[in-house]
């Protein structure tokens, strides 16, 4: 095979991934746009909210948690915290949950991102802020839902707060895809700590635990 057709096969190659890779920038955003603003049994109801992460446990933010012994509500019934820990150092807004039993058989835990998620998502060249923002949805200490839009995954996430209020504090911001994926929790209004980022903080709580749970990676 001549250089010249060894060339040839190189740039069709890399084209094709490109192809590719632009096909599943697509998928990830259209089926965000397109998703119904409605909350996935992961996501807690009330305040300081919180999320589910494995069958035994949930996300919450550090500064407006649950005690233990509180009860947490869902729309499929009630969880009560067993365990409370903090995820990582004193600069990490992050509660993990230990439940008293496992969640429902058909409760699906939200996942993290994708370590390689930034080969999917448009960024900067610090790799954090997006240059397309991501449409989000997220709950209020009421109970409602709204839509938010993610611009910024870095150790920390940044989000649109137009309806963010006081107490709204611990409400999980999720990805609407099949499987919800976790970006945070509010630390305050269009903020708070990456899940992506802190998530072996987060797993050595789960696995290290007297019911051990294992955090799902999202699946792109």
């Amino acid at each position: 095979m001549s250089i010249i057709q060894t060339l040839i096969g190189e740039i069709r190659s890399l084209q094709a991934r490109a192809t590719a890779l632009e096909e599943r920038l697509r998928t990830v955003y259209d089926r965000c746009e397109s998703a119904a603003a409605t909350i996935p049994d992961c996501v807690a109801l009330g305040e300081c909210g919180g999320c589910v992460i494995t069958p035994w446990h949930a996300l919450g933010a550090w500064h407006h948690q649950h005690q233990v012994g509180a009860t947490i509500r869902y729309r499929w019934g009630e969880r009560r915290v067993a365990r409370l820990q903090k995820a990582g150092d004193n600069t990490v807004d992050i509660a993990v949950y230990t439940f008293d039993q496992e969640v429902p058989s058909f409760v699906e835990p939200a996942r993290y991102l994708p370590w390689d998620w930034s080969r999917h998502l448009p960024t900067d060249a610090l790799g954090e802020r997006l240059r397309r923002p991501l449409r989000a949805l997220g709950t209020k200490a009421g109970g409602s839902v709204h839509e938010s839009a993610v611009y910024q995954l870095g150790a920390d996430y940044a989000a649109e707060a137009r309806y963010v209020v006081g107490g709204d504090s611990g409400q999980p911001v999720w990805l609407p895809l099949c499987q919800p994926v976790l970006i945070g929790c509010w630390l305050f209004a269009g903020k708070g700590p990456s899940v992506a980022y802190h998530q072996e903080a987060i797993r050595r709580c789960t696995v290290l635990d007297e019911h051990p749970g294992a955090m799902l990676e999202a699946e792109w």
